[in-house]
Order: structure tokens, then sequence, then C-alpha cells
């Protein structure tokens, strides 16, 4: 219950450009568009997400930023279920995971 609440306070929390968004503290950062354009949803290390259909960030994420020494953890379905991908870097587009994930963990070894 806990991540759903997260996750729905963040899809509200979330508005205007990538660029003011950016948390330079962020461990993580997911994207609605490519090249690090659009709506930014920051997450700290240990910080999980999930989002429901209907939810905004709902297969929207396009791409991603991960901090040096952290991980976003994606997965296919809620609740981090389903077909699951490894982010240690920044990808500017996540190719055939677009507009495909559903929730994520985001961790790091040093923070």
């Amino acid at each position: 219950m806990k991540r759903v609440a997260i996750a729905a306070f963040a899809s509200v929390l979330m508005v205007g450009s990538a660029a003011a968004q950016y948390d330079e503290d962020a461990a993580c950062v997911m994207y609605e568009h490519n090249n690090y354009r659009g709506r930014a949803l920051p997450m700290q290390s240990g910080q999980a997400v999930s989002f429901r259909n209907g939810q905004f960030w709902n297969d929207r994420v396009t791409s991603i930023r991960v901090a040096r020494g952290c991980t976003l953890m994606a997965y296919q379905h809620s609740r981090m279920r389903g077909n699951e991908r490894e982010f240690s870097r920044d990808d500017h587009n996540i190719g055939n995971w677009s507009d495909g994930i559903s929730s994520a963990e985001c961790y790091c070894d040093s923070w």
C-alpha cells in the first residue's frame, strides 16, 4: 500500500519541464520522453514505485538517468512483476522498454 501511495503522490506532483524538475541529489530519474524531456520522476536510493492502469506514469517512461553506483530495476507490470530490466547508467531512449514500465526500484551501493 505504501508503494501505491508514493506512486499516486508522485504522479500528481510531477508537472512542468524536466529540466526544472531534475533533482541533482536523485539517485534515479525516469522521464516521460526521449532525451530526458517531459515530466520527470526523481527517486532516491531505496525508493520503489508501482503504477496502476490509468495512473499517469504507467507505461509512459521513455528515458532514464541513473547516478553512478546506482541501479534502476524496471518491471513490466505493477508490484514489481513481469519481465524486468536493470539500468545502471543513463539511457536517453530505453528502446523496446519505452512506454512499458509499470513499476521500478532504485537502489545504490554507497548512498
